[in-house]
């Protein structure tokens, strides 16, 4: 991913981006041709580790595998399970074909005319932190940054069948193949698990809707209220969403509200969700969760809109801002919204990135990042566009807390839904190297990370004496997915043997999963099915029915008719 006058080998890890369609007929020279040859059918992972470690290679200016230090590319301890060997040789041939934004170049032009270029490390008052390609902190003074922006251009070189020879790439792919996560369970924990079985016959996903109603990019779907065949849906890109009828006869597809001209857009960013008031058919009242870019920052931010009066589409005008959540960088912005049961709003904030949190953001209960938030969309109070619940663990402030915070020690709750039976709030929360994890929240909790991630101790510097860390029901392995995203109870009525059952998803291995607890503690999981698209959300009808959100397009219905919990 990054470009110097040094070779170095760095590979790229994914939120929410895979490697699609073939390799073959993707080399434009015969020299990449003979490097895929060789790195698919021969190689040597002993020699690889020591062309991973020669200084020709560079590979350790910008990796470690385990290791304390924070380098401009990511550690590359479990990549093996991550990405297949055709995946590993892309990412290196093919270093700009896809970058994940954690990793993502950033180019600093100075008012003096100065260029730095490396991967984003920190923003504090005194200015902007790079990691260079050497693995160097540089500082740029606030008051010397004239523009800052991203690049899609990597910084790792191409060419590097110049300075490889085809055995050493093949050796070094075959090397890294062999970076997998230990299968044992050395901590004990039940909800660590190593294996997840699968079920005999496989949940069924069914097209909701014909191929020519296909959606863009779409992140959510929510049943509209007072209906049981219409649904809106979300798509992050566009930043519009589309109010889908389902008739006996014909389905209807038609536009409720487009919001470009509030919202940003970009690979990983837009418009990311939607929830109803819960009195929606009175106030004609909803709200969303999009991203803006305001004097060169970007932010998550919350507002309010209003149906028009027979709630058919959106009424108009611009839309009533209640919450802006600053964040130093456009990453891990959680993305989440839902009422509770409580008719409260929550909100999930991530921690804000970049990688690992370095600056402890999700155990700072000054910030809003890291957190689940909770307020109150009926009242205001204290000059806020919006009142803090009177049972809010830290409605009075103090310490400097923020009085939005219902629980924290989240890294990036993406998706997260109540379970109508018990109340309960289930988040699925992704993690950074080794763990995806699902946990169920609770006021006031602190879920740990970046002390833990998962089960696992992660890093002791921001750990703070007297304070507990609550942890997941469920960790799984890299081997399952990279990218969890959150799911629902199961309480429909058409499959008995998943009554009270957690079903949830794998974005990148779009893998379904499934999974009972009792008290917190993991009783059994299984994966139940694969889905056709990833999956960016799941939804649920009037009764209790489940969809998987296709991020290429495709709403399905989640059939568990057949399917059998055992």
């Amino acid at each position: 991913m990054y470009r110097s006058s040094t070779t170095l080998v760095v590979f790229v890890v994914f939120f929410g981006v895979g490697f699609t369609g073939p390799l073959a007929g993707q080399d434009k020279s015969p020299a990449l041709a003979k490097f895929r040859a060789a790195a698919m059918n021969s190689g040597d992972a002993v020699r690889g580790k020591t062309v991973f470690e020669s200084k020709e290679s560079g590979c350790t200016k910008c990796h470690q595998i385990s290791g304390d230090k924070r380098l401009a590319g990511p550690d590359l301890l479990v990549i093996g399970d991550k990405y297949s060997r055709e995946q590993l040789i892309r990412a290196v041939l093919e270093p700009s074909a896809t970058i994940h934004p954690d990793y993502g170049t950033v180019v600093v032009n100075t008012k003096d005319g100065k260029v730095f270029t490396g991967v984003f490390y920190n923003r504090t008052n005194k200015g902007l932190q790079l990691l260079d390609v050497e693995g160097k902190l540089v500082q740029i003074p606030t008051g010397e940054v004239g523009e800052e922006k991203r690049s899609k251009t990597s910084l790792m070189p191409v060419g590097l069948e110049k300075t490889l020879k085809p055995d050493q790439f093949a050796d070094l792919i075959v090397y890294l193949t062999t970076l997998q996560q230990k299968i044992d369970n050395a901590e004990g924990h039940r909800g660590l698990v190593s294996e997840i079985p699968t079920i005999k016959k496989p949940a069924r996903l069914v097209p909701l809707h014909a191929e020519k109603m296909r959606f863009d990019h779409p992140v959510w779907i929510i049943a509209k209220p007072g209906t049981k065949d219409e649904f809106l849906v979300v798509e992050q890109k566009t930043r519009k969403v589309w109010r889908l009828e389902m008739g006996k006869e014909k389905d209807r597809k038609t536009l409720f509200v487009d919001l470009s001209s509030e919202a940003s857009t970009g690979e990983f960013e837009g418009l990311v969700c939607l929830a109803f008031h819960p009195q929606f058919l009175k106030n004609r009242k909803y709200y969303l969760n999009y991203h803006v870019r305001e004097k060169g920052r970007f932010s998550p931010v919350i507002v309010e809109r209003t149906a028009n009066a027979d709630l058919s589409r959106d009424a108009g005008g611009p839309s009533r801002r209640l919450l802006k959540i600053r964040q130093e960088t456009d990453l891990h912005w959680g993305g989440m919204l839902a009422f509770g049961p409580d008719d409260y709003l929550y909100i999930g904030a991530g921690d804000g990135g970049p990688q690992e949190d370095p600056q402890g953001r999700s155990q700072d209960l000054s910030v809003l990042s890291g957190s689940i938030l909770r307020i109150d969309v009926d009242r205001k109070t204290e000059g806020r566009a919006y009142a803090i619940p009177a049972t809010n663990p830290y409605r009075h402030g103090a310490g400097g807390a923020r009085p939005e915070i219902w629980a924290s020690g989240l890294r990036m709750p993406w998706r997260f839904s109540f379970d109508p039976a018990t109340d309960d709030l289930w988040v699925g929360d992704i993690g950074q190297d080794l763990f995806e994890n699902v946990k169920i929240v609770r006021l006031g909790e602190n879920h740990g990370w970046n002390v833990y991630e998962g089960f696992t101790k992660f890093s002791d510097q921001y750990r703070r004496k007297g304070v507990e860390y609550t942890p997941p029901v469920v960790s799984y392995r890299r081997k399952y997915g990279v990218s969890v995203t959150g799911g629902y109870v199961y309480r429909g009525k058409k499959s008995p043997s998943f009554a009270g059952v957690y079903v949830f998803g794998d974005f990148e291995s779009k893998r379904i999963f499934a999974l009972t607890q009792e008290k917190r503690q993991l009783k059994k999981i299984r994966q139940i099915g694969t889905s056709p698209q990833r999956i960016s959300s799941f939804g649920v009808d009037a009764d209790g029915e489940l969809f998987v959100v296709g991020y290429k397009g495709t709403i399905y219905r989640l059939l568990l008719d057949d399917a059998v919990f055992e």
